[in-house]
């Protein structure tokens, strides 16, 4: 830890020297260049530049770009400098010093004048002959407190511009002033009229005056303050910078407010507001909603809290602004904000709109009738803590009997994408991995959050607020425009809910889980079976709305439903627990199994001393069931160094195979797709019985099949690729001494040679152009190189050290080698 701080300060330091050095030759450029330029030209040269140089001053001193300009003056003092000298030289002998002098100086009081007739003064005028001690830090902990007057600043919203920088806040002072992203080294007037404080930037920094007696702000374009120290009735002092110089100046106030850019403060209820902070969506005092037919309208009227300054956030009633609701013209105790959805029945008799009572704090759906008027309706979904989060908001349709509500099912994944020992809760549309790339790389697709409609009762009499099922649940359109219809039926012990499903006038036996999706094409509906406890899910059911069938799943214990593509169902199982102190590795992902198949009620919940153990599968729907797919894949092509998941690399001829699983990237327990990164970690196991760890996914045979070259990512080496030989007749790994460079993909494995693609990054960026370079190692020397060999343990080759994992590895379901062969 101590490293990483020294390092950081040593590159700081670095920065800083760079850029001071920088700085002074910039400066030299612009004090020197303009003069030897002139001085070398003719005097017509000189005076046309110098003038011109006084123009574009004053033009940019007009813009407000006084940086610009005080810079231009610097170059038209130089250029000046240079034609007093080549007027020296044009000149004969005896005049030419006399005109050099007359020129120059007087040049130099034309140019003060102007200078300040423009508003601005010298850099010789800033620079304050002493620094007056150090004022209040822009890096926070010193800003006032405080008025002249004794009264109370409230500072909120404090920030920094970057790590560990200079701190902005926002101030709202005693009278309602609210200035916001200004810094904290600020101080009053000596005579308490005016507040001053610098304006923090990671580009140009700024000055800000408030005029606290006319309520008027001045943004001044100076940045030769970080830090203030003193003001004065009539001048203001500071410093440019403790992190380079630290070198003091003195501006005088009245310049300084002439220069500046002014606004008038805007009243807001209590708030005094610069017109820039405005909330883009003030609202306006009066809205209205207008129903089909013209039968009814809603009006607005804006309601704004007594006092904005008592809010945490003073601004937050303008950004969020409140309307009475009136009905027309009848005014009602119904309060609503003005992005609230108003949904009218097709006839414009009755009304839905979110709204509270002005004595509550909860907004609910309210509806309107001729015959009832105001109601307010029950809560449409009670939660339970045990199923797929259902969340829900704005209403969509209205009739005589039922409010339809738009709302969503979250998805819960494993923490490391196929497998995981706890679910992360996705409430918002997520990339999943849906495939592979010929050489290997992962290919994703979005997932959308699984959209559905809750179509709620407008009269429940007796209705509890705690009652399950007051809402039946509808999918998104199947064939036909359809939904699946789930309507509540009772609990487990568990807490999880079991719901009858129809689909139109079919209704589907038994009762299903409220986790569902609909497939791309629509045509199919994924359930999960309910079942009472101890008995839990033993299947996934796929219903063909098209051939009014159910489609049953080979039986796994199932716990969620993920994703419905092209024909394949993806869904998470469990399938074991593993001990809290037993490493995961891809050997052993658990060490206690599932129970029995439809036995696994309670088996994922919380246990102290082990986790559960979660992975995804794939099924493919067919016409008569789902088959399970393999979780592997068969390559032909030598995968890239990123390449992910698990793969079988049959040998030329069939005479041997190579299966590689267990690759993950070096942030799988927080980034577990990143497409683009290494992989490592990887397991290697061949027909022919080598078993290797701690690989990459590029792999070639030799044409003979005997050898197989082999990758090696170390992330905490300076060698991070390392090019491998397995000789599998011989039982012997040799390494390469030389880095092959970054993330190696094998291209072409002949009697003689191995070429090997190497790349400039680590990483492979979507829209990288980096097609790599080639290199070819030579076969003879690969075997020229120290060999170890290998060490056997039942029946398997291990590298020395190794062979005490002889167990998990013939733990292991070689299925993927048997059907490579």
């Amino acid at each position: 830890m101590s490293n990483s701080h020294e390092d950081e300060s040593i590159w700081r330091l670095l920065f800083e020297l760079v850029r001071i050095l920088l700085g002074v030759g910039g400066s030299l450029l612009i004090l020197v260049g303009p003069a030897v330029l002139m001085t070398l030209s003719p005097p017509w040269w000189g005076v046309i530049a110098v003038i011109g140089g006084a123009a574009l001053t004053g033009l940019c001193s007009a813009m407000k770009w006084l940086r610009l300009a005080d810079n231009l003056s610097v170059v038209t003092s130089s250029a000046l400098l240079g034609l007093a000298l080549s007027l020296g030289l044009a000149l004969p002998n005896y005049w030419n010093v006399l005109a050099a002098l007359v020129t120059f100086v007087g040049g130099l009081v034309l140019i003060g004048m102007w200078e300040r007739k423009l508003g601005f003064v010298s850099r010789a005028d800033r620079i304050a002959p002493q620094s007056h001690g150090s004022g209040p830090s822009a890096w926070g902990g010193q800003q006032p407190q405080t008025t002249p007057e004794g009264e109370p600043i409230r500072t909120f919203n404090m920030s920094e511009i970057a790590m560990g920088g200079p701190v902005y806040v926002s101030y709202l002072f005693p009278d309602g002033v609210l200035l916001q992203g200004i810094g904290t080294s600020a101080l009053f007037s000596s005579d308490g009229r005016y507040f001053a404080a610098t304006v923090p930037s990671r580009q140009q920094w700024g000055l800000i005056i408030l005029d606290r007696q006319e309520r008027r702000v001045y943004r001044c374009a100076n940045d030769f303050f970080w830090e203030l120290d003193e003001f004065t009735e009539t001048d203001l002092r500071g410093r440019v910078s403790p992190l380079v110089d630290n070198r003091a100046s003195s501006f005088n106030l009245a310049e300084l407010l002439k220069t500046a850019q002014a606004v008038d403060l805007i009243p807001v209820a209590d708030l005094w507001l610069e017109p820039d902070s405005m909330p883009d969506n003030l609202a306006e005092p009066h809205i209205e909603h207008i129903g089909p037919q013209t039968r009814h309208r809603i009006d607005g009227s804006l309601r704004l809290p007594d006092r904005l300054r008592n809010l945490e956030q003073p601004l937050e009633g303008l950004h969020h602004p409140i309307y009475q609701l009136s009905l027309d013209g009848r005014e009602t105790d119904l309060l609503f904000h003005a992005d609230s959805a108003v949904v009218w029945r097709a006839d414009g008799k009755a009304l839905c709109i979110v709204a509270r009572r002005v004595n509550e704090e909860t907004a609910r759906y309210w509806t309107w009738q001729p015959d009832t008027g105001w109601h307010a309706l029950t809560t449409p979904w009670v939660v339970s803590s045990r199923e797929t989060s259902l969340n829900w908001d704005t209403p969509l349709a209205l009739d005589n009997h039922h409010l339809r509500i738009e709302g969503y099912l979250a998805f819960e994944i494993p923490d490391r994408g196929r497998y995981g020992y706890s679910l992360n809760c996705i409430h918002s549309d997520f990339d999943i991995q849906t495939g592979h790339d010929a050489r290997g790389r992962a290919q994703s697709a979005e997932r959308k959050l699984t959209p559905l409609q809750l179509v709620t009762p407008l009269a429940r009499e007796g209705a509890d607020e705690r009652e399950r099922g007051l809402s039946d649940i509808e999918s998104e359109p199947l064939l036909g425009n359809l939904r699946a219809r789930l309507s509540w039926q009772r609990d487990n012990s568990d807490d999880l809910g079991g719901y009858r499903c129809r689909i139109g006038d079919w209704a589907l036996p038994g009762l299903w889980l409220l986790d569902h999706r609909v497939s791309d094409c629509t045509r199919y509906l994924a359930l999960i079976p309910f079942a009472d406890h101890p008995a839990s899910a033993a299947k996934v059911v796929v219903v063909d709305t098209l051939k009014r069938q159910c489609l049953d799943s080979p039986p796994m214990n199932v716990v969620n439903v993920l994703d419905f593509r092209e024909g394949k169902l993806l869904v998470t199982r469990v399938a074991g627990r593993l001990k809290e102190d037993t490493a995961s590795t891809p050997l052993q992902r658990f060490d206690l199994p599932a129970p029995a198949v439809g036995k696994a009620a309670g088996f994922c919940t919380y246990r102290e001393g082990s986790k559960p153990y979660y992975q995804t599968v794939e099924l493919a729907v067919e016409d008569t069931g789902m088959r399970l797919l393999p979780k592997w894949r068969t390559v032909r092509t030598p995968q890239a160094a990123n390449a992910d998941g698990d793969f079988v690399q049959p040998a030329p001829l069939g005479s041997d195979a190579a299966w590689f699983f267990g690759f993950e990237t070096e942030y799988a327990e927080s980034s577990w797709l990143r497409s683009g990164s290494g992989r490592l970690g990887g397991h290697l196991l061949t027909a022919s019985g080598c078993a290797l760890k701690n690989l990459a996914p590029s792999a070639s045979w030799s044409p003979d099949a005997r050898y197989l070259a082999l990758t090696r990512m170390n992330a905490d080496m300076p060698n991070t690729w390392e090019v491998l030989l397995l000789d599998v007749e011989q039982r012997t790994l040799r390494t390469w001494p030389y880095s092959p460079g970054n993330r190696p993909q094998f291209e072409q494995f002949d009697s003689a040679r191995l070429e090997v693609r190497a790349f400039e990054s680590d990483y492979e960026a979507s829209d990288s152009t980096d097609q790599g370079r080639v290199a070819a190692l030579k076969l003879k020397a690969l075997l020229a190189l120290p060999a170890i060999a290998l060490v056997e343990q039942d029946g398997l080759w291990f590298m020395p050290g190794q062979e005490g994992d002889a167990a998990l590895w013939r733990m292991l379901d070689r299925s993927p080698l048997a059907c490579s062969s």
